[in-house]
């Protein structure tokens, strides 16, 4: 039960309620005893306290661990003389978790039921200790049906959700500006999967070959990404699953994803009076114009299955990250680069990070000599301002071919690299693709 605002913790209350009682009968040695005696009170007068229920087969020391708490505080603050005597049933107090506990952002959830905090941890991949803490709760209690309990806000829910012909979804709570998350979709037989972002249409792909035998009596499973842009208010969004069942009805479910906001700096950028008119509103829309035709187009494949592979050489560091809000020439904060920036002399190779097909190859007014290339599923990386450029539009390539050399042409105010990837058209930071594949094959 919630407390109410001025509600104090129980041991206060009860302390309280017998100093007022035995107050006409108590001398001043004897009330001044009794206040000495509730004394460790006070140590905590500036944190919350809760309380919790010894459960059968308790140990004091397992307690302090479950909520964060030192040995040593439990037993000051319950004035504990033996630390191996404690009985089920008895009530302790709790002084409030570490700070770090604390400040964990969390969301609720419903516990099903038969449920216990160990199974809601499995099913949110969490810690069962970690939350007890959070919930105050044993580990081993059982759980009402509905009960709200805390988990963190990025605990991802991985558990079997049958809907229709669908067994598996496996999709992120929380996103970061600017990042890319993935969805993943396991049936019991193959399916066309209807689905949006935030409105944005998906295409989902397999990510395992079935069989070529008895396709239909086989297990799919098939994979998307979820691109967020970089500049996209941090709030919940919808994300948008469905698909026509064999006798024609159309099942959908929605859910919410919140997006946070991502950890990106400012810059002001000043350019040369011979690259100003290259800022001019008709170059500037007239060249995106040409690059979203292709890099919204969807191939219905991985080209990659590893992680991606550095496009030049880790002796040269980051100059401007991606995600950076940008000012030219003394204007407002209105845009952001939408790629990762390298510096490095003019003629320094650039490499292909992944295998994919070459889509453009092209002299560029803002990018200068460009290359852009399809990775497949909507994943598209371009590679500005070359000084010369090594393949063709159409061909196809592996992680480390040589697509060209570094150089400063478009709209550019020294040799760089400027790496770009793009999801369904939206850039997003492409580092998070050395990391991991993103798409598990």
């Amino acid at each position: 039960m919630k407390k109410k605002p001025n509600d104090r913790p129980i041991f206060s209350r009860l302390t309280h309620r017998a100093i007022a009682l035995l107050l006409p009968l108590l001398g001043a040695s004897l009330l001044i005893s009794l206040f000495v005696l509730t004394s460790p009170l006070r140590l905590y007068a500036q944190e919350e306290i809760g309380a919790y229920t010894v459960q059968s087969g308790d140990t004091l020391a397992e307690i302090a661990e479950r909520f964060g708490v030192s040995l040593e505080q439990l037993i000051v603050l319950n004035q504990i003389e033996d630390r191996d005597l404690i009985a089920v049933g008895q009530v302790l107090l709790i002084p409030a978790a570490d700070s770090a506990l604390r400040a964990l952002p969390t969301k609720t959830v419903l516990a099903k039921p038969g449920d216990t905090l160990v199974d809601v941890a499995r099913r949110y991949t969490q810690e069962p200790q970690q939350l007890t803490a959070l919930n105050h709760l044993s580990m081993t209690a059982r759980l009402f049906p509905g009960q709200p309990i805390a988990v963190p806000l990025d605990a991802p829910i991985d558990e079997p959700l049958h809907f229709g012909a669908i067994d598996h979804i496996i999709a992120p709570n929380q996103l970061v500006q600017g990042r890319t998350g993935q969805v993943t979709i396991e049936s019991r037989r193959p399916i066309s999967i209807v689905a949006t972002w935030n409105g944005l249409p998906l295409t989902f792909l397999s990510a395992t070959p079935l069989p070529p035998d008895d396709v239909a009596e086989n297990p799919q499973t098939v994979v998307t990404l979820l691109p967020v842009p970089a500049l996209i208010a941090p709030s919940v969004y919808t994300l948008t699953l469905g698909y026509t069942t064999t006798n024609g009805i159309f099942l959908r479910q929605d859910r919410q994803i919140q997006v946070v906001e991502g950890p990106y700096d400012s810059q002001e950028i000043i350019l040369p009076d011979e690259k100003g008119d290259l800022l001019a509103p008709e170059i500037v829309e007239e060249e995106l114009a040409r690059m979203t035709a292709v890099w919204s187009i969807v191939t219905p494949q991985w080209w990659w299955t590893e992680a991606f592979t550095r496009p030049i050489g880790i002796e040269y560091a980051t100059t401007s990250p991606f995600g950076t809000r940008r000012s030219y020439n003394g204007g407002p904060y209105s845009s952001y680069h939408a790629g990762q920036d390298f510096g490095a002399p003019e003629g320094v190779p650039i490499l292909a990070p992944a295998a994919g097909r070459v889509a453009l190859a092209a002299a560029l007014q803002v990018r200068g000599n460009a290359v852009l290339l399809d990775h497949g599923g909507g994943v598209f990386t371009g590679y500005w301002h070359m000084s010369e450029i090594f393949v063709t539009e159409g061909q196809e390539v592996n992680a480390g071919d040589v697509l060209g050399l570094v150089g400063t042409t478009g709209l550019s105010t020294g040799a760089h690299l400027h790496w770009e990837l793009r999801i369904y058209g939206i850039a997003v930071d492409p580092l998070q693709f050395l990391a991991e594949p993103l798409v598990a094959q």
